[in-house]
């Protein structure tokens, strides 16, 4: 009698005894698979870092190159470029899509000056299309499209004309697309007579 008694404590503390241990074993499975969930969490961010990271030394890069370009000086604007003139653009060469061989653009432009910067608004009719900023070095106007705020560049512009005469520049228009693909237009500007 005492045999079968002791067996049946026996089972009954194995019983007890694994039922604690499956709670446990979940319990540890649990803890597992949040420490799995944390780890790849952290893999996430070292591989942001390493993202950020990289972008602040092309950045680092780029500023330092451009500390090695060469700075062109401005002198202030004339009285005589300041002002309105009629722009005639035609379009030489393209490697782009929208644009072709002898396409005509026609603005209006305002150029002003402030100490050693030039500001040119570019007019359709009423309506500004277009700001370029740059410098006049004596003899050349030197412009561009200031930089996109967006995390998406769009295309940029660089404009360089020369003074032929006192009421005339000539020159050219490069427009760069995000896609890397030029465009460059012949532009003509005259100054319009004031009323």
């Amino acid at each position: 009698m005492k045999q079968p008694f002791i067996i049946g404590i026996c089972l009954l503390t194995l019983c007890l005894y694994s039922c604690g241990f499956e709670e446990r074993r979940k319990q540890l499975d649990d803890r597992e698979q949040a420490l799995n969930l944390r780890e790849q969490a952290v893999m996430l961010k070292e591989k942001e870092v390493k993202l950020k990271e990289d972008s602040l030394k092309k950045f680092a890069a780029q500023i330092d190159s451009a500390s090695h370009l060469p700075v062109i000086q401005g002198v202030p604007l004339p009285d005589s470029l300041a002002g309105s003139w009629n722009v005639a653009m035609v379009c030489t060469q393209t490697n782009c899509s929208g644009f072709a061989v002898g396409d005509i653009r026609k603005e209006t432009w305002l150029i002003a000056g402030n100490g050693t910067a030039v500001t040119v608004r570019a007019m359709q009719g009423d309506k500004l299309i277009r700001v370029y900023t740059g410098t006049f070095t004596g003899t050349d106007l030197k412009l561009s499209t200031p930089e996109s705020e967006t995390a998406q560049p769009s295309a940029s512009m660089a404009v360089a004309l020369k003074v032929d005469q006192r009421n005339k520049l000539s020159g050219q228009r490069l427009i760069t697309q995000a896609d890397g693909c030029e465009t460059t237009f012949k532009v003509d500007l005259d100054k319009l007579k004031n009323p």
